[in-house]
């Protein structure tokens, strides 16, 4: 049995954490309505860094470029990602355990080491700095997260449906349409959400591979703190972090929470009885 000392030392740490993780949050956000220059005090409310972002500011046009470049990534890795996890299924477990532990390695290995990699591998082949080039070092970076997301949840569906469809005569294409994409897609869901939050966070690879005269978010972020702060970028900031507020709130009303799609425990459990 737990003591109360214990459990209050745990809350207490609980409480911690969380004001550690939303603090900054909530000052980024708080910031964003203050006149004061470099978010200092006096706290003076305002509403001018919103109609700078809006009007003058070139953080927006960076953010639609970063976002519809993510969806690109993340669309191409949602496909070969789930093909790719399909095709798993075909081996015996031993050799499947064994791709899987090599699609593991790009995850483990540093960003850092990734982009100089992949900066001196299409230098090589001489498309050096490109949009191409940059599509493809972020498809290989989230990639291999599609895959094992895709793949744990192939590994715990039933695959009895798709036998017995196939028994009665239904084609693989019908078969995989119909029965397994449908069993898979909260995985194929969490794949392509992970994929476009890295993607679009991704500044690593990009700093290595965007071209001179593209501007994605995160490396323009990078270049206007080194010239100067400006604080039409703590309202970018807080109207991102309302954008994510509420898909997380349209996901849980849907029926998806984020620990079953990404295969983790909602850390609440039903008592006996209920």
């Amino acid at each position: 049995m737990k003591s109360k000392g214990f459990n209050a030392v745990m809350l207490a740490c609980l409480w911690v954490v969380l004001a550690f993780m939303y603090i900054p949050i909530i000052a980024i956000i708080g910031m964003s309505f203050n006149a004061t220059p470099y978010g200092m005090f006096p706290y003076v409310f305002t509403t001018d860094w919103y109609v700078t972002l809006f009007t003058t500011s070139n953080l927006l046009p960076a953010c639609w470029y970063s976002l519809k470049f993510a969806f690109a990534v993340t669309l191409a890795a949602v496909v070969i990602g789930t093909m790719t996890a399909f095709g798993l299924q075909a081996y015996a477990p031993k050799w499947a355990n064994r791709f899987n532990f090599v699609l593991q390695l790009p995850i483990i290995i540093p960003w850092l080491v990734t982009g100089i990699s992949l900066l001196l591998l299409f230098s090589f082949l001489g498309s050096g700095r490109s949009v191409l080039s940059m599509f493809l070092g972020n498809l290989i970076v989230v990639l291999p997260y599609v895959v094992l997301l895709v793949n744990g949840r192939f590994l715990s569906m039933d695959r009895t449906p798709e036998a017995a469809a196939r028994l009665l005569g239904a084609r693989p294409a019908r078969v995989f349409f119909d029965i397994t994409l449908p069993a898979i897609a909260p995985g194929v869901l969490a794949g392509g959400i992970m994929a476009m939050i890295m993607c679009f966070n991704n500044f690593v690879v990009q700093y290595y591979l965007i071209p001179i005269g593209v501007q994605t978010l995160p490396t323009l972020v990078f270049t206007r703190i080194r010239s100067g702060y400006q604080a039409d970028l703590n309202a970018l900031s807080a109207i991102i972090v309302l954008v994510s507020v509420v898909v997380v709130i349209l996901l849980s009303k849907l029926g998806f929470s984020a620990g079953g799609l990404f295969g983790m425990s909602s850390g609440t459990q039903s008592k006996k009885g209920e």
